[in-house]
């Protein structure tokens, strides 16, 4: 129900936990958070029920309720997920996609390819969440664009901990160039394989970073927004497409 102060609530919990305001781990108290909104507990508890049922909050019985700790065999049966998925938007994008957006897309990859050039990784940021935000808006398939948004919002403290580095930024651009040339080419096939592979492929170091710098998951980040990206959320200036993500205990 828009505009009431549970969804108030559950909206605000939940972009703070996609950018590690709340880092994973954190305690959440209802009496705490009923007075920061102005309201009952009633509306609280109801918004972290919600959190609950959707996997960003745990209720552990005589503890506590506390922001969802992903397990590396969670996080990597995730990542797979979100893989295949991206890459089946992709390819019901290369098939239904108009020829006014093919060319908007290649746009915004000439336009990345300019300012990866220039080491910018903030703008190189802000074009990539509108390049995947043209793919998700032209395959046609909401309910499918709901569930990646609901996996990139679940796996998104730890896909952003990855650091901008060039190496990264030039295989991105790389990997969508591919995509690029599997659709305007009306490759479906190609298109879904490629999309698949840049999602694994920018997933592979997560796993291996965390082992490395597990403190990194409790430092707030700097948020973004980009309308092309989907509905309203905070956005890490860290994208998700510098992250990476293959689990220690499967190889990929």
């Amino acid at each position: 129900m828009p505009g009431t102060a549970t969804t108030r609530i559950h909206q605000a919990l939940q972009q703070e936990i996609a950018a590690s305001v709340l880092a994973p781990g954190s305690a959440l108290d209802e009496a705490v958070l009923a007075k920061r909104f102005r309201v009952s507990r009633t509306p609280v508890r109801e918004a972290l029920l919600q959190l609950s049922i959707q996997g960003f909050v745990r209720v552990v019985p005589r503890a506590g309720i506390f922001v969802a700790t992903l397990e590396s065999h969670e996080l990597a049966e995730m990542l797979e997920t979100l893989a295949y998925l991206e890459g089946l938007c992709t390819g019901l994008a290369c098939k239904r996609m108009s020829a006014t957006r093919r060319k908007r897309l290649a746009c915004l990859h000439r336009r990345a390819t300019r300012v990866q050039a220039k080491h910018d990784a903030q703008s190189y940021l802000e074009l990539n969440e509108s390049f995947h935000g043209q793919l998700y808006q032209a395959c046609g398939n909401p309910f499918l664009v709901q569930q990646i948004q609901l996996i990139r919002l679940r796996t998104q403290p730890y896909r952003v901990r990855h650091f901008a580095q060039q190496e990264r930024m030039r295989q991105s651009l790389q990997e969508h160039a591919d995509i690029v040339e599997a659709i305007l080419d009306a490759d479906e096939q190609t298109a879904t394989e490629v999309a698949t592979h840049h999602i694994l492929e920018g997933s592979r170091t997560l796993a291996h970073l965390i082992h490395l710098h597990p403190e990194k998951l409790s430092a707030p980040l700097p948020v973004i927004k980009h309308a092309d990206a989907g509905p309203p959320c905070a956005r890490p200036a860290l994208n998700w497409v510098f992250a990476s993500a293959a689990p220690p205990v499967a190889a990929r």
